[in-house]
């Protein structure tokens, strides 16, 4: 009998992937598509639903090609998905509007509002004011006739199941961030809980693959779909760390760091130090917080250079950066050109080069992103360690993880080893279809027949003691540019559909 395969779907805030592993982990194919997001205002980020069933519908099919006669063996399938959003669909499952993203301001008012009325119980997934009963609470009060037209009004993983097994149903770490929808916030909005997606565990399936997809991309109709996770969560999962005090970075569009502990983290903590805390697996939770731009950085400034969008090019830029000494000769980059995050958010904070100079050139320039964002993830630990957690193994993931010298950056500025393991979101995913099929009994289990050590960096001493140093002249400035009165273009300034 064949070995069977398992398949891992992951949405991130940039690319749709898809990947096939075998039950020891392997990857047997995979395929990546990418979407644009959209910034019709200033502080909207917005992106379009149909995007995301285009980008996945291309990476299963681009998949099962690849597998070819093996994609018969194909025995299941999990989700993850980036959040918190809001997607209104009609009868056909259909999107009626764009779906605000994680980064998007503007429910931040509604959010203040529910806090001020309610407290703190509703949020703990993505920003703490821009969750989704928030979203939800916006669309409510400025697209009234669209919430009326729509049949459903679902998170991001309420409407990719619903497209996957045409069943809206989502999992406690992608929708209410919690083990079940709170009540008494959506009876304060006059949305019945009763017409949001329904909730299972991650290993549950929501159903089988539906027939026209299925034989639209070369799989078997009727496949189990699992429920799966959050992407962070199941990038966690992917790279191996399961277990209590286990941390995990992840330098994709945004960087996120997580702690896996036994409880959820109190609410009031989490608006005030600007965290997150959801559910995980089993009964635990994770603790996070996030620096808004993480590899996305690295990304604006390979634009900026008209580089191409293919790893090549990043390489070559990082080969650069890795022959300029650490502090890049005097120059500091602010990593905040989407805001800050945690500790203390301010989304309208800018970034920026500092002590630019004529013997600064692309080295410099990219060491530089790489060492400020590396100071915001060393700003978040600290807060790990002002609530008493010990910080036990740290693992790294995501696309900036490929980089030695920025797994090195990380190393030193935070004075620990860094282990690079497994995969990304879609290992994660293969590990709970492989859970929900019955191969493996637990996370661990899955963990330990599926996730392999890739890299280790040790901190250099000699670096730790210059990146001591820098990171006090990296807050020094940082609290300047935290005074300085910022000048800010009008909204009109910014053309609808344009850049900001």
């Amino acid at each position: 009998m064949a070995e069977p395969l398992l398949i891992g779907i992951d949405l991130g805030t940039t690319n749709g992937k898809v990947a096939c592993y075998d039950r020891g982990g392997h990857l047997m194919a995979e395929a990546v598509h990418t979407y644009p997001t959209r910034f019709p205002h200033y502080g909207w980020y917005e992106q379009d639903p149909n995007d995301w069933r285009v980008a996945l519908e291309c990476g299963l099919k681009e998949v099962s090609v690849s597998l070819g006669d093996r994609a018969g063996d194909v025995v299941g399938l999990a989700v993850s998905n980036f959040g918190p959003g809001l997607v209104m669909i009609d009868q056909a499952g259909d999107p009626l509007y764009p779906c605000p993203t994680w980064q998007d301001e503007r429910c931040r008012s509604q959010g203040k509002l529910l806090v001020e009325k309610l407290g703190t119980n509703w949020i703990g997934l993505g920003p703490p004011l821009l969750g989704f009963p928030a979203k939800l609470l916006w669309a409510k009060e400025e697209t009234p006739e669209l919430v009326a037209r729509a049949d459903q009004i679902t998170d991001i993983k309420g409407f990719l199941m619903n497209w996957l097994t045409e069943r809206a149903v989502t999992d406690p770490s992608s929708g209410p961030g919690a083990r079940s929808w709170w009540d008494p916030v959506f009876e304060f909005i006059g949305w019945p809980v009763e017409r949001l997606p329904y909730i299972l565990m991650a290993t549950e399936s929501a159903g089988g693959l539906q027939a026209g997809l299925a034989n639209r991309v070369g799989l078997k109709p009727g496949l189990p779909v699992f429920v799966g996770v959050n992407d962070g969560a199941a990038a966690t999962l992917g790279s191996g760390a399961v277990n209590l005090l286990d941390s995990v970075i992840t330098l994709a569009t945004n960087g996120a760091c997580r702690i896996v502990v036994p409880n959820r983290l109190d609410p009031k903590i989490i608006l005030a130090r600007h965290l997150f805390s959801w559910p995980f697996v089993g009964e635990s939770w994770i603790c996070g917080g996030f620096t808004c731009s993480g590899a996305g950085s690295l990304q604006w400034l390979a634009d900026q250079f008209s580089l191409p969008r293919d790893q090549d090019a990043y390489d070559a830029l990082l080969e650069k950066a890795s022959a300029v000494p650490p502090g890049c000769r005097g120059l500091l980059f602010l990593p905040y050109l989407a805001g800050r995050g945690t500790p203390q958010a301010d989304p309208n904070l800018r970034g920026g080069f500092v002590n630019v100079g004529l013997e600064h050139g692309h080295g410099e320039l990219a060491r530089s992103v790489l060492e400020g964002i590396s100071f915001a993830v060393g700003e978040i630990y600290e807060e790990f360690t002002q609530l008493n957690f010990e910080i036990g193994e740290i693992r790294i993931t995501g696309g900036g993880a490929r980089s030695r010298l920025w797994r090195q950056i990380l190393a030193d500025v935070l004075e620990r080893p860094l282990l690079r393991a497994g995969r990304d979101s879609t290992l994660g995913n293969a590990m709970i279809a492989a859970i929900g099929l019955g191969f493996y009994s637990d996370f661990p289990s899955a963990a330990s027949a599926m996730v392999r050590m890739l890299d280790y960096e040790k901190p250099k001493e000699s670096e730790v003691l210059i990146y001591r140093r820098l990171y006090q002249v990296f807050a020094q400035t940082r609290d300047i540019l935290l005074r300085t009165p910022r000048f800010q273009l009008a909204e009109e300034s910014h053309p609808q559909g344009g850049s900001r």
